[in-house]
């Protein structure tokens, strides 16, 4: 038979071992979650032109501006905001098109499911575009660069990249290539762009 003691000492063993297991996979799940959301989120930007998609090469590139203190923006300040930078509300997302009317990037809540609505709740914006679906890819990247800097400074959040870490320079330089290699696929693809 056990006594008290020890009985105290086992408990207390199995309650250490528990918090050790607690801390060291903390970090595992937590970035599991988040980039979980953020795979969920993806399909749903482009799901109107997924038939399009998969006849031709895709690339997304995804900008995340998160509130500095991680708290929710107001709906309407962002909506505002929006509106006033010249974005069009379509289908619950927001977009930016060029001249020919066709879709640069397009503007979502990073939370699921990603619509920009007057009650929505989220302290995640999401800028999302497709390379391939752009009629000039590198202008296109830097409009996008210039719009995410803007909203930044106007609602105090820090641009990141697609897993949410602050993007650096070199990052900004990878993405800048990533435009300039769509750019010349383009260019040396002239069935692809009447097709599309």
């Amino acid at each position: 038979m056990l006594t008290n003691f020890e009985i105290i000492l086992v408990t207390f063993a199995l309650l250490t071992s528990l918090v050790i297991l607690y801390f060291f996979f903390k970090s595992f799940f937590t970035r599991k979650l988040m980039q979980n959301t953020i795979s969920d989120v993806q399909p749903m930007l482009f799901d109107d032109e997924i038939q399009k998609v998969d006849i031709f090469k895709q690339e997304l590139i995804i900008l995340n501006l998160i509130s500095m203190d991680k708290s929710n923006y107001d709906p309407n300040q962002i909506l505002t905001l929006l509106k006033n930078l010249g974005a069009k509300y379509t289908n619950g997302f927001f977009g930016y098109y060029d001249i020919s009317d066709k879709e640069i990037f397009r503007i979502a809540s990073g939370i699921n499911p990603g619509l920009l609505e007057a009650e929505t709740k989220t302290y995640i914006l999401l800028l999302a575009m497709d390379l391939y679906k752009t009629i000039n890819p590198t202008k296109a990247f830097e409009t996008m660069l210039q719009v995410a800097t803007e909203i930044a400074e106007k609602i105090d959040a820090t641009i990141c990249d697609e897993s949410r870490g602050p993007i650096s320079k070199q990052m900004i330089e990878h993405l800048r290539s990533k435009a300039q290699e769509a750019s010349i696929y383009q260019t040396t693809q002239p069935i692809f762009q009447n097709e599309r």
